[in-house]
């Protein structure tokens, strides 16, 4: 997904059964011993098939309209959070912040405008948004661990720039919307599934969130950038991207400042 290309998982030249827990490989002649669980695989291969499955309806299938296209991208969703909530307790953490990020790419991905879906709804805008910060959130103290070096790769770079694309995009255009600090109720569709839970907030104002997600992408294509070359010009590209949106967002804070100072001042003050 992350270079465009056809994907499946599902069509005939690729579509192959899941390999069973129990079998054990051909000309095998003294047992397997250590931790070689198929557990994390076999939640991968699933995961794998979901993604296949609504790539390739939304982006190589056709370029037709899809009918209802929220109820389908909030089953898509739904779908991948329950294979979320599916992780055993034994899943090693490593595993399992790596399965979430992957989570949180993939609602980004699906959610943001396709072949199939040209105009996203506006509480898609607002999950797009918060998907994108949170993914953030996650992958930048990630990128800075060198414990973490050996299950990410490239891709990671193009993820990130991938995210942080459609996070500007997003909000360039819909800044009154975002910005807002009082977040609409989730539209509720008649035999439709809920749209996918908004993440956890932190304190912080929509403003400063924006900034910092901004600051954490640029960052992370830097660390990036050490290791993969051509994530550096992944950086050039995005800071380009970025910079008229910093420029609003610097100037809504000032505003911003300058409107609560005017309320802690005495009445026959002016603020100016």
């Amino acid at each position: 997904m992350v270079h465009a290309r056809t994907f499946s998982f599902t069509d005939d030249s690729t579509s192959v059964q899941y390999p069973s827990a129990q079998s054990t490989p051909q000309g095998t002649t003294t047992p397997i011993t250590g931790p070689h669980s198929l557990d994390t695989a076999l939640l991968l291969f699933q995961l794998r098939t979901a993604q296949s499955n609504w790539y390739q309806e939304l982006f190589q299938s056709s370029r037709d309209p899809l009918q209802n296209p929220s109820k389908y991208i909030w089953q898509v969703c739904q779908d991948m959070r329950e294979w979320s909530e599916s992780f055993p307790d034994s899943l090693p953490l490593a595993f399992k912040d790596f399965f979430d990020l992957e989570l949180l790419y993939s609602y980004v991905y699906c959610l943001a405008p396709s072949c199939r879906v040209a105009s996203v709804s506006n509480y898609g805008k607002i999950l797009i948004f918060e998907y994108s910060i949170a993914y953030m959130q996650k992958i930048f103290p990630i990128s800075r661990d060198p414990i973490n070096v050996v299950f990410y790769t490239y891709h990671d770079a193009l993820r990130v720039y991938f995210v942080g694309s459609q996070f500007l995009a997003v909000l360039s255009e819909n800044q009154d919307q975002l910005l807002n600090p009082i977040t609409p109720y989730p539209p509720i569709m008649a035999n439709s599934p809920p749209p996918p839970p908004l993440p956890a907030k932190t304190s912080l104002d929509n403003i400063d969130r924006s900034t910092n997600c901004i600051t954490h992408i640029k960052e992370t294509l830097k660390t990036f950038g050490y290791r993969w070359e051509d994530s550096q010009a992944l950086l050039s590209s995005f800071e380009m991207q970025a910079a008229p949106l910093l420029i609003s967002l610097k100037q809504r804070k000032q505003l911003q400042w300058e409107g609560t100072s005017s309320l802690h001042l005495p009445a026959h003050i002016s603020p100016y």
